[in-house]
Formats: C-alpha cells, structure tokens, sequence
C-alpha cells in the first residue's frame, strides 16, 4: 500500500515531469466521466495521462477503422480508509463507433461497448474482475448559441456478474450529462459535469468543474475538481493530459515519412 505521503510524491512526479514542460507553450487533456459523440480521425492515436486525489489512470486510443475507436484503460485507485476501500487497480476495453454528424460536424451521437468496471463507477470497494462487468452507453452532442456551448448528455446501462458479497448479477442505468463553455477564456474550455447510477448498482451522484486549455491539434492539459453533492468526497483535484498524434496507423503515412534519429 501507498502512503499519504507516497501519494502526494507521485502526483508531484506527475506534475514535475508532464505538465511543467509545457507550461507557456501551445499545449485537450479531459478527465471527465462524460464523453461526445466525436471519433478522432482514420489512423490516429490518443493517449491520456491523468493523476489525482482518488485515482491515477492512463489511456491508449486507436482509431483502427473510420468513426470507429478501440480503447484500452487502466486505473489505480488510492486506499480510502473513510470509505473502507483498499488500494485497487481496475482495467477496460470498449470500443466507440460515431454512428451520426451534423452537416458542421459540431454535434452527432456514437456508441460505446466495453467490457471491465464502467466510468463512473466507483462504488465498489476493491478489485472488479475485468471480465465480469460490461456496460455500453450512448453519447449525443448538442452545439449551443453558435457553438459557444457544447452540451453532451450520455445514458448507458452496466451489468456486473461478480457484484456484492453474494457474487451475484446487478445490473444500473449510468447516466452522464456535460457542459463546456467557450469564447469566454481565449482558448480554454469551461467545462462541468454531473454524473451517476441508480438501480441495483448504485452510486452517489458526483459533480466535477474544469477547465481546459486546447491551444492547437496534438497536447492539451486539463485541470479538475470533483466531489458530491452530500460533501463527502470523490475525484477531489485531477490534473490530466492528452497527446493525439498524427496519422500513423495508416499506410500512406507509413510509406511517406520516416522516424529522424
């Protein structure tokens, strides 16, 4: 087990290394449960960074095919002894297929499926197996007053097959809605967000505020705090980053460029 102490170091690192280098440079890092509807391009790839008072996560990308992503996830979770949890580590595949854009490509819909523990969920109190949970959910992107707002809203459902102390099958309706606001802070987004589940599976209803800076195409930072509405505490502060890189995965891009060492 990681102390408090050992903790606070890591989060340190995790600032020292990643995000002082880019301080002052052109630098979309997102931590927030809500996704939208958008699919990176053909080729691509996304990688994300983040670190913070609950848990510690990295993401790994891959636009294989047109409108569609395959993501593979990985977090590590802090020991909370308030919550009698103990330091646990969770895993996720899930695809994404974008299966409808406007005509501006500013709002559209896509779908989820994955298989390990669901975003969002977060009360369970130890390691979910991975291949015991599944959940899919649905994200739709409304753009807003010329496209100053973004509002994304994401329902879902998750089945746990390992859940309780019984082992038994449960079964919750995730529900997710966001909202970032730009034109305000040059090159930022404002962004908030309420999430949680309700049915057999169950979890308090959390909220998180942010903002994120989204200077250019390829590494954007993100900072976040979150908690619930009863006081008691969630993600806490969230410092994260993503990195998209070019279209590397494709074979004209391949045959066209060369690695300079």
């Amino acid at each position: 087990m990681l102390s408090n102490r050992s903790k606070q170091l890591v989060i340190i690192l995790f600032i020292t290394i990643v995000l002082l280098p880019i301080t002052g440079n052109e630098v979309l890092s997102q931590q927030f449960n809500s996704d939208n509807y958008l699919t990176m391009p053909h080729g691509t790839g996304t990688f994300v960074l983040s670190t913070g008072e609950r848990n510690s996560a990295m993401y790994a990308t891959f636009s294989l095919l047109p409108k569609f992503e395959l993501n593979f996830s990985s977090a590590l979770f802090w020991e909370d002894k308030k919550a009698n949890s103990p330091q646990h580590f969770s895993t996720n595949i899930f695809g994404k297929y974008m299966f409808w854009v406007n005509d501006a490509n500013t709002g559209g819909a896509a779908m989820f499926l994955g298989v390990g523990r669901a975003p969002g969920y977060y009360n369970q109190s130890g390691y979910s197996a991975f291949h015991k949970n599944y959940w899919t959910a649905i994200p739709i992107t409304f753009p807003l007053f010329n496209n100053a707002i973004s509002w994304d809203i994401m329902p879902g459902a998750l089945v746990d097959f390992d859940y309780g102390s019984n082992k038994k099958k449960a079964w919750g309706f995730t529900w997710s809605t966001r909202v970032a606001i730009y034109k305000i802070i040059p090159r930022t987004g404002i962004v908030a967000e309420v999430y949680g589940i309700e049915g057999e599976i169950s979890s308090k209803t959390e909220y998180k505020v942010g903002l994120r800076w989204e200077p250019n195409d390829y590494i954007i930072p993100a900072i976040s705090y979150g908690s619930c509405f009863d006081g008691s505490s969630a993600s806490g502060f969230e410092f994260g980053i993503i990195i998209f890189t070019p279209p590397f995965l494709k074979k004209e891009f391949i045959k066209n460029n060369d690695i300079q060492y």
